[in-house]
This record gives structure tokens, sequence and C-alpha cells, in this order.
């Protein structure tokens, strides 16, 4: 019993030690620069060159609207096809100060991340950005051959 309780006390405390980074931390400057991969380039400048290397193949994207997308080549074709292809430009903003980082470790390697936050969606209509939904984001990013890629997504709690 005093095992399972030690097992316990520890546990909590080495969850203590790998809660969420600071915002100076280079796990939190890593994932703003790949959110800015994933949306600022390739999202809103329709720049999908990069996809390939920060995606995994075995993407899951779960929305809470659009359903699911499985894979990097389906991800990769619905931005293609509805966003950049859309005469109606999108815009995602990610919400200032509401994105949060939390490691993973195995053995004490870092292993991935969590990064979650919040979005917001502007469309481009009467030659201006008119403000659209607003919703949450977790992401799980899962560091393969030494190289970021995110891995699983969930976009969810859109609303105006």
């Amino acid at each position: 019993m005093r095992r399972i309780q030690l097992f316990l006390i520890l546990s909590f405390f080495s969850q203590i030690a790998y809660s969420q980074v600071k915002t100076t931390d280079e796990l939190y400057k890593t994932a703003k620069k790949l959110d800015s991969l994933i949306f600022d380039i390739g999202f809103n400048k329709c720049d999908l060159s990069h996809y390939d290397t920060v995606i995994s193949d075995d993407l899951e994207f779960y929305h809470d609207k659009g359903g699911i997308t499985e894979g990097k080549t389906a991800f990769i074709a619905s931005i293609k096809n509805n966003i950049c292809g859309s005469p109606n430009k999108v815009r995602r903003d990610l919400v200032p100060n509401s994105m949060k980082v939390y490691p993973l470790y195995s053995n004490n390697a870092l292993y991935a991340f969590v990064q979650e936050g919040e979005h917001e969606f502007f469309e481009f209509s009467n030659a201006k950005w008119v403000k659209g939904s607003r919703a949450k984001f977790t992401i799980l990013w899962l560091l393969e051959n030494k190289q970021w890629k995110m891995k699983r997504v969930l976009s969810y709690d859109h609303h105006l």
C-alpha cells in the first residue's frame, strides 16, 4: 500500500514539473512557429509547400462542424480546395494570449507536446474582413525522425 501511495505522490509531482511551459520557453516558441506555418502561411496565405514536412501521414483532424479528416493527403486537399480554392477568402487568427503548450515525456525525453488555444476566423466581404466564428483547438505534435509533425487535431466549440 505504501508503494502505491509513494507512486501516486511521485506521479503527481512529476506532472507539476512537466506542466504548461512559459511563453519564453523554446518549446513554446517552437509551437508558435509551427502554428504560424500551418495557419498564417498555409491557411491564410495558401502557401502549402511546407505542409508535407510538418503534417504526419496519418493525421486525424476532428472538427465539430466539418467532421473527420483522415490523413495528410486528405487534409491538404481540404485546405487547397475549400480554403484556398474558394472565392470567399477566409483568415484564421490565433487569439492573443490563448495558446498553451504542454510537453509530453517518456523516460525524461521529450517526444511530443500538446498545443491548445483559441482562434478566430474572418471572411473577406465587401472589401473588408468580417469576423466569423471563434473556436477552441487542441493539437498533438509528435516528434517523428527529429521533426515535429502535426498528428491529431481537435477544433471545437465554434460559435459566433
